[in-house]
């Protein structure tokens, strides 16, 4: 499982609002289609209010989560083209650039 938070532009809030129920209904299945090209298996994100101003919260699951931004990153897919442009439109991030790493896991409690 692969997840991290990513600012998401103040202005924009209502727009990614938007496009969050896009993906779940007028393009529910190009959605599909592209989780499953990814690899991945859950797709979830939660808009988290801070005081330093709004976050998505994000997790990927399934076998393609470890190469799932640099996937996204250079696929010339038209769907593919239109999320990543839309990432960066919201969350002000060029995922063609070199990315972070990944948060890197410090505690992890699950029961037996």
């Amino acid at each position: 499982m692969a997840a991290f938070a990513i600012p998401v532009v103040p202005s924009r809030i209502e727009a990614w609002k938007q496009w969050t129920r896009e993906l779940q209904t007028t393009r529910k299945a190009e959605f599909e289609e592209f989780n499953r090209r990814m690899g991945l298996s859950k797709h979830k994100s939660w808009l988290m209010q801070t005081p330093q101003g709004p976050l998505a919260v994000v997790l990927h699951e399934g076998s393609g989560e470890a190469t799932f931004l640099s996937k996204l990153a250079t696929s010339d897919n038209p769907f593919d083209v239109w999320f990543r442009n839309s990432i960066s439109d919201f969350h002000g991030v060029d995922l063609t650039k070199p990315m972070p790493a990944m948060p890197e896991p410090f505690l992890t409690w699950e029961k037996d």
